[in-house]
């Protein structure tokens, strides 16, 4: 599978076993640097076909890849739950170079997330999803983390 290039705005992505296509969480801040209040770009990068990059459904954002956001007033990070997986919050912040990031707990580990891969059967109505691995770099050492979710 393709890799999305690294930008300065990269938080994420998410692959699955189903098709090449990708989509890609991005930060957005207002020119200040301060987190814009709907604070992802999440968005397709069709690698399947000619690469363009797509907007999301609606379908897709109300059920599968969509996200919420709550901003911590305290210090203008957010907290994020994607739609289709809440089980753990994800911490949007910058890190100590001003960088933006997503991080969470990977395998008990404090970690940047640097994608999900989704596997999962297309055959019926909706996708059943088998697992969810997430891969990320541990903040404390930079060693890769990975942890597998079965469904």
């Amino acid at each position: 599978y393709k890799t999305p290039p690294k930008t300065k705005n990269r938080l994420f992505f998410i692959q699955r076993n189903l098709n090449q296509n990708t989509i890609v969480y991005d930060a957005k801040l207002n020119a200040d640097g301060s987190f814009q209040s709907d604070p992802i770009d999440a968005y397709w990068l069709r690698y399947g076909s000619t690469g363009e990059r797509k907007e999301l459904t609606w379908l897709q954002r109300t059920f599968a890849y969509g996200y919420s956001a709550k901003r911590d007033k305290k210090n203008g990070t957010y907290w994020v739950t994607l739609t289709a997986w809440d089980g753990r919050k994800i911490h949007l912040h910058k890190d100590s170079s001003g960088k933006p990031v997503a991080t969470l707990t990977i395998d008990g580990k404090y970690a940047r997330l640097d994608y999900i891969w989704v596997y999962a059967d297309n055959s019926g109505t909706w996708p059943k999803v088998f697992h969810v691995d997430l891969h990320g770099t541990d903040m404390l050492t930079g060693r890769h983390v990975f942890e597998r979710i079965k469904n």
